[in-house]
């Protein structure tokens, strides 16, 4: 009878330990998955992130995980949060991502957001007729090396053409652009190379000219503007997360490409909310007419972009890109 006590003892015991273990591992792999920060800018290129956030289309798809967002001014800050875990995957241009891959970093490319969305602009009484016009004028990009700088670069190499910097006579500068408006205004600036809705605004406020639209710019303008990216540590940890958020990343850009007039009217208050500056309604829905939205990756343009960008001395050492994309 003793014996029947103590095995039944000891059988209570085995069965609540197993329950404890069970369920400190069931809450932990809860824990690892209940929420996520996304990463992403308050730019038209970026859409799919700012409808998807605005319109809770990644919380529906998400199983009822808590979505905390942070915004980035730019593609550096946003890979070191990346690196630094204070975010868990966003969108982010081709260049960043592309250059911290090469350096080692851990990113992984999942999707395209968007594609085009980047235009030559003219100041309104420059006289255009070709890209071979550039030659001897002021031009302007948003920074070297940035994905806009490196379209620029192809674009005047397809015309034998090149920059100050490379013994050409372009005279090229680095300008941010909300600075190239001032210095179009006041004509020291000829053209320059920017994304929308930059250019809808400079067409606005200063009657210029978009002379090579975004399907004219190098790559038929199929260069992803803005890519989904993640850590492969995080998408190795978290597959269906990772699954479940491009499920919801393609119903956003069905959304947008179904219904372009409120997505437009979503996009405009999103980013009055978050820059406290407000684009007419007008420039927002030109911009859009100039951008593809789209979860299409084509690697091997991606791949000639961080060929090009080796090139010019902006990376050092091997370009290949071969396990980047996911």
């Amino acid at each position: 009878m003793n014996n029947i006590n103590l095995r039944s003892k000891l059988l209570v015991i085995v069965i609540l330990t197993l329950i404890i273990f069970t369920a400190l591992g069931a809450g932990a792999e809860v824990s690892a998955q209940e929420e996520i920060t996304l990463g992403y800018f308050p730019n038209i290129t970026h859409a799919p992130a700012i409808v998807g956030v605005s319109e809770g289309i990644f919380i529906e798809q998400m199983n009822g995980i808590t979505i905390k967002t942070k915004i980035f001014p730019n593609g550096s800050l946003f890979m070191d949060a990346l690196a630094t875990g204070q975010i868990d995957l966003g969108y982010v241009g081709p260049g960043p991502a592309i250059n911290r891959y090469l350096q080692g970093a851990d990113v992984k490319a999942l999707a395209s957001a968007s594609t085009g969305g980047t235009v030559l602009v003219t100041r309104k009484d420059f006289k255009y007729n070709s890209v071979k016009d550039l030659e001897d004028k002021i031009i302007a990009t948003p920074a070297l090396g940035c994905t806009h700088d490196l379209l620029f670069r192809q674009l005047i190499k397809e015309h034998n053409l090149n920059t100050n910097r490379r013994g050409g006579t372009i005279d090229h500068r680095a300008q941010k652009p909300a600075t190239m408006v001032g210095l179009f205004a006041t004509g020291q600036l000829d053209a320059a190379v920017v994304s929308e809705p930059w250019a809808a605004r400079m067409e606005a406020d200063l009657d210029s000219k978009v002379v090579v639209n975004w399907d004219q710019m190098p790559w038929e303008g199929k260069l992803p503007a803005a890519l989904v990216v993640s850590s492969n540590d995080f998408i190795e940890k978290n597959p269906e997360l990772i699954n479940n958020f491009l499920k919801a990343h393609q119903q956003v850009i069905n959304y947008i490409n179904n219904n372009p007039v409120e997505s437009s009217k979503i996009i405009q208050k999103e980013i009055k909310n978050i820059t406290r500056q407000e684009l007419s309604l007008n420039i927002i829905e030109r911009s859009m007419k100039r951008t593809n939205i789209t979860s299409e990756l084509d690697g091997e343009i991606v791949q000639n972009l961080a060929d090009l960008s080796a090139e010019l001395g902006f990376i050092k050492g091997n370009s290949s890109l071969r396990g980047f994309i996911e």
